[in-house]
């Protein structure tokens, strides 16, 4: 997994800063304010710092992993914190978090549990900011392989092996572990889980490759 990462790095990095100046230009005074990001990594602030420096960042996750580990990404900023929780309940009081930010997450989350989590989001945060790819972009991101996504799951299972990621990585069990974590939502699928919130459409050579949610009190 850590070299799939690597081997991304750059081109998320290039989505995540103009994302983060999207966010810049939500929240103008975002550099003053307290950021609390679900389902987030070191990396992403360290790939954003240039454009967005909250002045507190809380990092809830539900598990330590390598994109976690300071020394191998240049250290940890003194400003951010990094908690697991059960990525269910939200370990805040209701309204309690200013800017609560969820990228690339509710894909991850067992179909079943996503309305818990975004009534949790939605409970807990003032203004939010929830990203997640497109269903329509025919390029799976997680795997690099076009049209994986749009296959039925049974055909999809079969076929991840053959991706880029499952290449590299040569287990079997890994890549279907993760194409089984791995189910991305349709536009009106990730809209009905947040209906209060201002839906944007990000592109790329003109086609969606990502869907914002944007709540500001």
């Amino acid at each position: 997994m850590r070299l799939w990462f690597y081997a991304l790095s750059p081109f998320m990095k290039r989505f995540r800063i103009s994302r983060a100046r999207k966010i810049k230009r939500i929240f103008p005074d975002i550099d003053d304010r307290s950021i609390v990001d679900i389902g987030g990594s070191l990396h992403y602030w360290r790939h954003v710092k240039p454009e967005i420096k909250p002045k507190q960042i809380t990092i809830y996750n539900i598990a330590l992993d390598n994109q976690f580990d300071a020394a191998k990404i240049g250290g940890a900023p003194s400003n951010i914190q990094v908690s697991i929780y059960d990525g269910k309940h939200i370990p805040a009081s209701d309204k309690q978090i200013d800017v609560l930010i969820c990228n690339s997450v509710i894909e991850h989350v067992p179909p079943n549990e996503r309305v818990g989590l975004a009534r949790e989001i939605a409970r807990v945060a003032r203004n939010y900011v929830i990203q997640t790819p497109a269903k329509v972009f025919p390029l799976e991101p997680h795997f690099v392989m076009p049209f994986l996504h749009w296959l039925p799951r049974r055909i999809g299972r079969a076929v991840v092996k053959f991706s880029p990621f499952g290449l590299i990585h040569r287990d079997t069990a890994l890549t279907q572990s993760f194409f089984d974590e791995v189910n991305i939502l349709s536009a009106n699928e990730f809209r009905t889980l947040f209906p209060e919130g201002e839906f944007v459409v990000e592109r790329f050579l003109f086609v969606p490759k990502s869907y914002l949610i944007i709540n500001r009190a």
